[in-house]
């Protein structure tokens, strides 16, 4: 049973090690992270200001975390979703996904938008996420989706 709750700072050093295995274990990304590590580190703003959830296994062990970040048009987004790579398929990343409706519906948010790199595309889609457009990011093209929350589609 995975529970999931607000990051500390005190979480911030297994929030490190887990955004670099999780980021070195795919393999299209692989070379870009280790050529600018500074691009693999978990937001030490959003853990201050609580936007990061990290789910944990019984034992307390992070397995996966995800920061979202409320914008002025009353849509959240999804900025980060790793999961520790021997907690794939587990159903780590979909119960991040599901925190982060929960709390969308809390704060009366219709829409959750993120920027999918292509190996998360399908995970995104199984998850309920839509394609809604293309972006340009620092990896290359990703497609933009979004998710809209039961009680707002």
């Amino acid at each position: 049973m995975v529970q999931v709750r607000t990051a500390l700072p005190a979480d911030l050093p297994a929030l490190r090690r887990l955004f670099r295995r999780s980021s070195l274990s795919n393999e299209g990304d692989r070379e870009l992270m280790i050529a600018h590590p500074e691009l693999v580190e978990p937001s030490e703003e959003a853990v201050a200001e609580g936007r990061t959830r990290v789910a944990m296994s019984g034992d307390g062990t992070i397995l996966g975390f995800a920061t979202g970040r409320r914008l002025e048009r009353g849509v959240l987004e999804l900025e980060d979703l790793f999961v520790d790579p021997d907690s794939m398929r587990l159903g780590i990343g979909r119960a991040l996904v599901a925190d982060q409706v929960a709390l969308a519906e809390g704060q009366g948010i219709a829409r959750i938008e993120v920027t999918a790199n292509p190996h998360a595309d399908a995970f995104y889609r199984s998850v309920g996420f839509v394609h809604v457009g293309e972006t340009d990011t620092e990896f290359g093209p990703a497609a933009r989706m979004e998710l809209r929350p039961r009680r707002h589609a």
